[in-house]
């Protein structure tokens, strides 16, 4: 039963993800993490951005949800299009042996190389409600 419950729940997100065509791929340092995250635009410089993140050392999980400011710079002066800087937050949870919810805050840019293909460097920090928080640097690929 477990196992059709996380079948329909990754049916449902990979869905959603091909439906708003944003398909992150993304590693993380420290602590060495692989995920899977989706972007959905909201309003012309908004973007909600869900993702899990899977840190095999633990072994642990993040997931996390959060609303980013992401204009795009081409906006402001044209030789500037396709850098897109951003910083927002919103929930995460830290899925391990004792599991926690907190604040999730991301800061970096993304860079288009063509309207469909864009690399980012985002810094994050998760601070969970009970006290201890951790930063990372993630490395990723957008594909639209």
């Amino acid at each position: 039963m477990r196992k059709v419950l996380w079948m329909l729940v990754l049916l449902t997100l990979g869905t959603g993800a091909f439906a708003q065509r944003a398909v992150s791929f993304r590693l993380s340092l420290p602590p060495a993490g692989l995920g899977l995250g989706l972007e959905a635009p909201l309003e012309r410089n908004l973007v909600f951005r869900g993702f899990a993140d899977l840190f095999p050392g633990g072994p642990s999980f993040l997931a996390a949800g959060e609303v980013l400011f992401k204009p795009d710079l081409g906006q402001l002066d044209r030789d500037l299009r396709g850098i897109r800087p951003y910083f927002g937050g919103g929930l995460g949870a830290r899925i391990a042996g004792t599991s926690a919810v907190g604040v999730h805050l991301s800061l970096g840019a993304e860079v288009l190389f063509d309207p469909r293909t864009g690399f980012f460097l985002d810094g994050e920090y998760y601070y969970p409600f009970g006290g201890g928080g951790s930063s990372r640097v993630v490395l990723g690929v957008n594909l639209r």
